[in-house]
């Protein structure tokens, strides 16, 4: 297989990968898990898988690797699709472990913030704008997964004020000795 080119600041490939995920919205809900949360708060029905997720891969395949700027890259792929279905989640998985370390930057409280949330803290703006430059993705990628655990690691829904183990006392202390 060719090389794929998805480490370049502004990277073709990355760019068509994420731009499929913007315009086929209900297949891209299916890929990445529909959050409960999101559904309420929008007001719309769960997206549950109805096709497999590999048939939503090779046609984000298609759309990312079919004009790539690479003559090899078009060939083999006109040769082989499903051979680049494993790229693909490859690189899902490397987005989502960057997308992870910039979370990792602006703290659990910010990993939860929507970007126009961040946007309006100054300090949070400056960093953010300054990560941006390095991980332009960002802001697609946080708009899909900020609620949903298993992409966004640094965001934490506990409420800072809470004293778990107070109330664990309580809760459990006041059977005892009765």
């Amino acid at each position: 297989m060719p090389t794929i080119h998805w480490e370049k600041k502004n990277s073709l490939c990355t760019a068509r990968l994420i731009e499929w995920c913007k315009i086929n919205q209900d297949a891209r809900l299916k890929i990445f898990s529909d959050s409960a949360k999101d559904v309420k708060e929008e007001g719309r029905t769960r997206q549950q898988m109805t096709t497999q997720k590999n048939t939503y891969m090779q046609q984000l395949a298609a759309s990312v690797f079919i004009d790539d700027e690479d003559p090899k890259v078009r060939e083999y792929f006109q040769a082989h699709p499903l051979a680049f279905v494993k790229p693909i989640q490859g690189r899902f998985t490397s987005l989502c472990k960057k997308y992870n370390e910039i979370n990792l930057q602006l703290g659990q409280t910010g990993a939860g913030l929507s970007f126009e949330e961040l946007n309006e803290n100054e300090k949070m703006k400056t960093l953010l704008d300054r990560l941006l430059q390095t991980f332009p993705w960002w802001v697609d990628l946080h708009g899909w997964w900020r609620t949903n655990p298993a992409y966004n690691t640094s965001f934490s829904t506990a409420d800072p004020g809470q004293d778990f183990a107070a109330e664990a006392m309580d809760v459990f202390g006041k059977g005892k000795g009765k």
